[in-house]
């Protein structure tokens, strides 16, 4: 097996030159040192790069990376100039302090935040990208599970959706649509500098997966950052196809101590409950089918019918609290940040539980003025107590469904009421132990040299250290144990990545124009291994290890690969009116053939600040800027590690060991590639009262990573191969607008909106996927279509369903006329937040919107069954044909009017909503009092999230997606846990 060749000399070279960044010695004469940090007057945001000159001479220097600077002066007389290009300059006099911060406010003329960019930060105003940042208030006052909850509806072409409500599950997130058929769509996510791992690392429970993001403590970020266009993306070459988000956690700075402690706790109910009928309609509803089917009836007195509501007995009141601690300051040559935080959850549906306990430290020392250290290491444990639910029939909500409610749950001598191949759905809940144990620890090594004022050097070396322990007993008492005697399962996985990686930066003003230049080297290797046992036939219910077990069997896998790369990227900017970014990547990955290991992708972006004309003269106009960029990314994440390979495996003939083939090799394999265009449009208002970005874009994926059909003749019926074509195309629009600006009164709106229309453009042959086959993949249609007969109502007279007679030839066929009849991409998608100030008050009301998808509510498909089944039965079916002029659209409860094979369209329903996700009240102490009190500032707030939804769909909730560990797959429920209704208040307090 291939494992790609990161030589010792490579390793060595990495190694020296970090060596040789620690060994440069620094002499300083000045006789006074001032230090501090320069951060936006905005929003807080520190300011890397920023200018600090001792006025009159040529002495200064410029801040790091975390807006800190050291400067020594001559006597107390000096003034300090702070510029930083797009913020007003600064002049202060030294005096008696050696302390100086300082806050620049943005030159309203010409516009200038700064953004978190690939390796590195940018001015938003010369900015070429297409950027989406998330960040200040909006993380701050937002209590959140997981992060990835923070940028749902907050950046445009960002959508966030779950694959379940259960505790820790994990959000799926795509960026400006979907990039590959069979591979992974998540995209790359840099946590202060490391690439950290994505994937379902877990065994399966029923299409669930765990949240990459789930393992960072949503309180230790200080911003997101969305890289959505090429020339953002390109500078990560082969793993930005799908789009980057890169998270900055909190810092610690040249300032006092200072203490953070913050807490809340609530409790939660579902949104939805499963609408089933009760005992009495059950066995009414199997009379009737009976009767209409010509046979005799099951039940004779359904109104002394049994009635268990199956749904009350597994749905409860869920419970979620948190605690989160900080301690964070610095002086001169060190600043820290340490932060530990503790999340419970107690699910809504029995017996789900997730736990969270996390630790951060962020550490910065500047050895001299030249050169400085840091570190940012976590550490996550979790906890998961979960229950088999969504797309496996024999979990714990899929009971709640299928067992009738005219059985009880106990028979008289105490065991479980046992029903055909489903589990009694208390004996699921209660009588299973399925554990989920993760420890996590991601850290990285910096440090950073100022060669001159105007370059820099960075080396740096990350970890990502991921363990995964699961445990399973099925006891006796269960479907699934009672057979075998009790079974259990134990499976370790190991997931360890390293990186390794060098850059330097160049950034330099000669008269109007200025550049920035990175220069950069990359090193990435990843190992995974597993191992699995499995033991049956248990003395009793007392011995759950498999050491115990009478039968036992064992297995384990694993799998390595690396990436090795070389990037570059130049700004300019002439005059800040004319902009220009300018980046490549070349990678090279053991994923693929040996012919075609390296990949280059560059890229382009282009800008023209009209605003900054001199024949522009719209007072009322701040900003007016054009955007346009062109750039190639590429994905390795379609394939596994040795797809390219001809492998073998471990075989036995009689008693004899042996191998046989499993897979031909492609040594012509190569990356996923995406060409996207991307022009945008950035206009700030009245001072910037109102900003409004807007974005158009085109991608085009081809050489899709999918298994082609081979002759027969090879022995293989597929051969992966790049074969495939893919596009997306949109529009992205976001306005805020600061509706109300007074001293004691603010107002502040944010809309965004943004559509993707995705198409199949080539496809070798067409397929279908899923259970009973519901998605249709061909060439000319989207991702995500559903594939079903299209029903346009019942019989009046009949109570038959009437389908839509698609091949024309008069006579409806149920092998021939099946059609596209919906997908579950939106046509647009987004969110409204208002945040409201009114002296001590803040107010935040968050509206998520889905509009023109389609949902597939499977669990009618199973519910609405029309007697075929001795199931239970959803309320829908109550509204069946039962006379003639009965206009309806679920047929006549008859064999022949449910068969096997029908695939009514009816199910496919309408997906879209509009949500009220979050409001928040909350109320700070006075400067006054606290003052008093001895601490910096409280805040006391309330809040409710999933307070209502609006949607004509009849399933539990239709932002899920039960079946996310298959990627061709989307919009589908299928005994999914909804979310949860919460009520949360909290308080934070600092010190």
């Amino acid at each position: 097996m291939l494992n790609y060749p990161i030589t010792a000399f490579k390793t060595k070279t990495i190694v020296a030159f970090c060596f040789i960044f620690i060994c440069i010695p620094v002499i300083s004469q000045a006789q006074i040192s001032i230090s501090g940090v320069v951060t936006s007057g905005t929003n807080g945001a520190t300011l890397p790069g920023a200018n600090v000159t001792v006025k009159g001479t040529t002495n200064g220097t410029s801040t790091d990376a975390n807006g800190y600077y050291k400067l020594k002066v001559e006597n107390e007389q000096a003034v300090l100039v702070f510029s930083f290009l797009g913020f007003v300059t600064q002049e202060i006099m030294v005096g008696n302090r050696r302390t100086i911060n300082v806050a620049l406010n943005p030159d309203v003329a010409v516009l200038n935040d700064v953004v978190v960019v690939g390796y590195g930060i940018q001015e938003e105003g010369v900015l070429t990208s297409a950027i989406t940042s998330v960040q200040g208030a909006e993380i701050q006052n937002t209590p959140v599970v997981s992060a990835s909850g923070l940028l749902q509806g907050r950046a445009a072409g960002v959508q966030v959706s779950s694959s379940s409500g259960a505790p820790g599950s994990g959000l799926r997130i795509k960026i400006r649509g979907t990039s590959s058929i069979s591979g992974s769509s998540d995209p790359l996510y840099i946590v202060d500098g490391v690439p950290i791992q994505t994937g379902n690392f877990g065994l399966d429970t029923g299409g669930a997966t765990t949240s990459a993001m789930s393992f960072i403590n949503p309180d230790d970020i200080v911003s997101i950052t969305v890289l959505k266009d090429a020339s953002a993306t390109s500078i990560y070459g082969a793993r930005a196809a799908n789009g980057v988000v890169l998270i900055k956690t909190k810092r610690g700075a040249d300032k006092p101590l200072q203490i953070q402690f913050g807490t809340y706790f609530g409790t939660q109910q579902a949104i939805n409950t499963p609408d089933l009928v009760n005992g009495s309609q059950f066995e009414m509803l199997q009379n009737e089918a009976a009767r209409n089917n010509g046979e005799p009836v099951p039940y004779p007195n359904p109104e002394q019918a049994i009635n268990t509501d199956w749904a009350n007995l597994i749905f409860r009141t869920g419970s979620i609290r948190n605690y989160d601690l900080s301690i964070s300051g610095g002086n001169e040559e060190v600043q820290y940040a340490i932060s530990g935080g503790h999340f419970n959850q107690k699910g809504i549906t029995k017996p789900a539980l997730f736990r969270r306990s996390a630790a951060r430290v962020n550490l910065d020392l500047d050895a001299t003025e030249k050169l400085s250290f840091g570190t940012s290491i976590s550490y996550t444990h979790s906890h998961r107590n979960r229950a088999r639910n969504n797309d496996n029939i024999s979990g714990v909500l899929p009971g709640v469904y299928f067992y009738p409610p005219n059985l009880p749950v106990y028979q008289p001598d105490g065991t479980y009421t046992t029903f055909s191949i489903f589990e009694n759905p208390v004996a699921g809940a209660t009588e299973v132990d399925f554990d989920m144990n993760v420890n996590r620890f991601i850290g990285n090594v910096f440090t950073e040299y100022e060669f001159t004022p105007d370059l820099f050097g960075k080396a740096s070396w990350s970890y990502d250290h991921m363990l995964v322990r699961e445990k399973r007993y099925n006891n006796t008492s269960t479907v699934n144990g009672a057979s075998v005697n009790g079974s259990a399962l134990s499976t370790t996985a190991i997931n360890r990545s390293w990186t390794a990686e060098v850059t330097l930066n160049y950034i330099k003003s000669i008269g109007d124009h200025n550049f920035n230049a990175l220069i950069g080297g990359s090193m990435q290797a990843r190992n995974f291994e597993r191992t699995t046992a499995e033991g049956q036939q248990f003395p009793s219910d007392d011995f759950r290890y498999i050491e115990a077990a009478a039968v036992q069997t064992a297995s384990s896998t694993g799998t390595s690969s690396g990436l090795a790369s070389l990037f570059g990227r130049l700004q300019y900017n002439y005059d800040r009116r004319y902009l220009a970014t300018l980046t490549v990547r070349r990678d090279a990955s053991s994923r693929f053939g040996e012919n075609n290991q390296w990949g280059t992708f560059p890229s382009i972006g282009l800008g023209w600040a009209i605003s900054e004309e001199s024949f522009f003269n719209a007072d009322w106009i701040s900003e007016l800027k054009l955007r346009a960029s062109y750039g190639i990314t590429g994905n390795q994440g379609g394939i596994g590690d040795y797809q390219s390979l001809g492998l073998w495996i471990g075989s036995s003939y009689g008693n004899s060991p042996g191998t046989i083939t499993d897979q031909l090799a492609n040594p012509d394999l190569r990356w996923e590639t995406t060409r996207q265009f991307d022009i945008g449009l950035d206009i700030g208002l009245f001072n910037e009262r109102v900003t409004i970005t807007y974005d158009y874009y085109s991608k085009y994926t081809t050489d899709l990573l999918l298994a082609v059909p081979v002759p027969s003749s090879t022995g293989f019926q597929t051969l992966v191969q790049n074969f495939g074509e893919l596009s997306n195309k949109g529009m992205e629009l976001a306005i805020s607008a600061g509706i109300i600006q007074r001293q004691d009164l603010a107002w502040t709106a944010t809309f965004n909106i943004a559509g993707n229309r995705n198409m199949i453009e080539k496809l070798a042959a067409p397929f279908n996927v899923y259970n009973r086959d519901p998605f249709r993949y061909k060439e000319g249609i989207p991702m995500f279509s559903f594939y079903f007969h299209k029903q346009l109502g019942v019989d009046p007279e009949t109570g038959a369903p009437v389908f839509a007679d698609i091949n024309g030839d008069g006579v409806f066929d149920i092998n021939t006329d099946r059609t596209i009849v919906g997908n579950a991409n939106p046509d647009f998608f987004g969110g409204l937040t208002n945040t409201v100030n009114f002296n001590q008050f803040d107010l935040s009301v968050f509206l998520q919107y889905n509009y023109g998808s389609e949902q597939l509510n499977w669990n009618r498909f199973f519910q609405e069954h029309g007697g075929t089944r001795n199931t239970g039965y959803l309320s829908s079916q109550l509204d069946r044909w039962q006379e003639p002029g009965d206009v309806t659209m679920v047929p006549k409860m008859t064999r022949e009017n449910y068969r096997a094979g029908l695939r009514p369209s009816r199910f496919v329903e309408d997906g879209s909503y509009i949500r009220l996700k979050n409001v928040t009240l909350g109320y700070s102490l006075p400067q006054e009092l606290s003052g008093k009190l001895g601490i910096n500032n409280a805040r006391i707030y309330f809040t409710g999230q999933n307070l209502f939804t609006i949607t004509n769909y009849s399933g539990l909730d239709p932002e899920v997606t039960a079946t996310a560990t298959n990627p061709l797959t989307k919009g589908i429920e299928f005994y999914t846990i909804p979310h949860a209704k919460t009520y949360m208040i909290g308080f934070d307090i600092t010190f």
